[in-house]
């Protein structure tokens, strides 16, 4: 099915794609004239979450128009209450409902459209031919789409990657986008919801659980490359509840992570008769429950993946854990203060990442190192 999808897709594309439109240029954009934006970061959770600096900028920028947003569909949860957003157009990958995707375009009559990636050519094929007068991208990757864009900002490779989304602003309206202001994540959570959804929580396990200090563990990433090893977790863990009987572990993981969460779970409570001070939601809590879970921590141990960025966008303190991904690119950047990067410089060059076959860098972080950053963490912490 995907490749009749593709063959369809690609045929459309030939058959509409020749026709030949004047391209505006970029001083010929008139922000007064813009009425409706549509704003794109189709691809993982990190990335979406790292562009709404960017979709609460365009806002600022252009008062008077609508902004929708295309992000995965199996994501858009995340970005409903979103203050700066209209309307969220799911996107499904892999070349899936593009004709419907399409005509949902075509109906939004869109003046302007940012694609914050370069990662996938078809966002910008479908802006295109539904007849979007001005489409801006991020990046040089993929030259096939190039014909199709007015404009195509290059990354700055020592820049974070919100800056680099913040570019594409910068470049169209000329504007400096400079203030901290500029630089926060958008992800609405009320404390309530997060205390509604631990009070549900604690009660439905039946088990008298200390409350005053939550540490979660992210204990996968999106890529293996970029995990800390499952036993680091365990030992850490083990080290944290004999430390105290007011600490809590709350395991956090993907669909698939299931075993995985068990099996660390297992590695920190190794006296059965402990009481019971592991939480393992490791596979099993839905996305939309997620950032409520994580706004209920007081810390979040974490690799660099899509939940590290709901923590740092919800100023929940986290301790994150790099080696074959670039700080500068996506550490935390904002509120930092409340956030320790525990880093090691990368053993192996050129770094394969998603390509190796032997990801095991990350047990280049000790398990000492990341126990005294969280002791120094709590520390710091005021507990009522």
């Amino acid at each position: 099915m995907k490749l009749l999808n593709k063959a369809a897709w690609k045929v459309f594309l030939v058959t509409r794609g020749k026709e030949k439109r004047k391209r505006t240029p970029v001083n010929e954009l008139d922000p007064d004239e813009i009425r409706n934006v549509l704003a794109v970061s189709s691809t993982a959770i990190g990335d979406a979450l790292l562009s709404t600096p960017a979709v609460r900028a365009t806002r600022r920028i252009l008062p008077n128009a609508s902004i929708d947003y295309m992000v995965r569909e199996k994501f858009s949860v995340l970005f409903e209450n979103n203050p700066d957003i209209r309307v969220i157009i799911p996107y499904y990958r892999k070349y899936k409902r593009l004709f419907s995707l399409l005509n949902r375009i075509r109906s939004g009559s869109y003046d302007l459209c940012l694609v914050f990636h370069d990662s996938d050519p078809c966002p910008v094929q479908a802006a295109y031919l539904a007849r979007i007068p001005f489409i801006a991208r991020i990046g040089r990757k993929d030259e096939t789409v190039a014909p199709f864009l007015n404009v195509r900002i290059p990354y700055r490779d020592e820049a974070h990657v919100i800056e680099q989304r913040l570019d594409v602003l910068r470049t169209l309206f000329k504007v400096k986008l400079d203030s901290p202001q500029d630089k926060q994540m958008v992800l609405p959570v009320a404390v309530e919801e997060a205390e509604t959804f631990w009070d549900d929580l604690l009660n439905g396990l039946g088990c008298n659980y200390a409350k005053n200090k939550r540490i979660g563990f992210q204990i996968s990433a999106s890529r293996p490359f970029k995990a800390w090893p499952q036993g680091h977790f365990s030992e850490l863990g083990k080290r944290l509840l004999a430390d105290s009987e007011d600490v809590n572990i709350i395991l956090f993981g993907g669909p698939g992570d299931e075993k995985i969460g068990k099996k660390i779970a297992e590695g920190i409570t190794t006296v059965s008769n402990q009481k019971p001070r592991v939480i393992n939601l490791a596979g099993r809590l839905p996305l939309k429950k997620l950032p409520a879970a994580i706004k209920g921590l007081d810390l979040f141990i974490t690799n660099d993946t899509g939940p590290f960025h709901i923590a740092v966008a919800l100023k929940i303190p986290t301790i994150s854990l790099f080696v074959p991904t670039p700080v500068r690119h996506t550490g935390p950047y904002q509120d930092l203060e409340i956030h320790k990067v525990i880093r090691k410089p990368k053993p192996c060059s050129p770094c394969l990442q998603k390509y190796c076959n032997d990801p095991n860098c990350m047990s280049l972080i000790s398990v000492e190192e990341v126990y005294q950053a969280v002791k120094t963490s709590l520390s710091q912490r005021v507990f009522h």
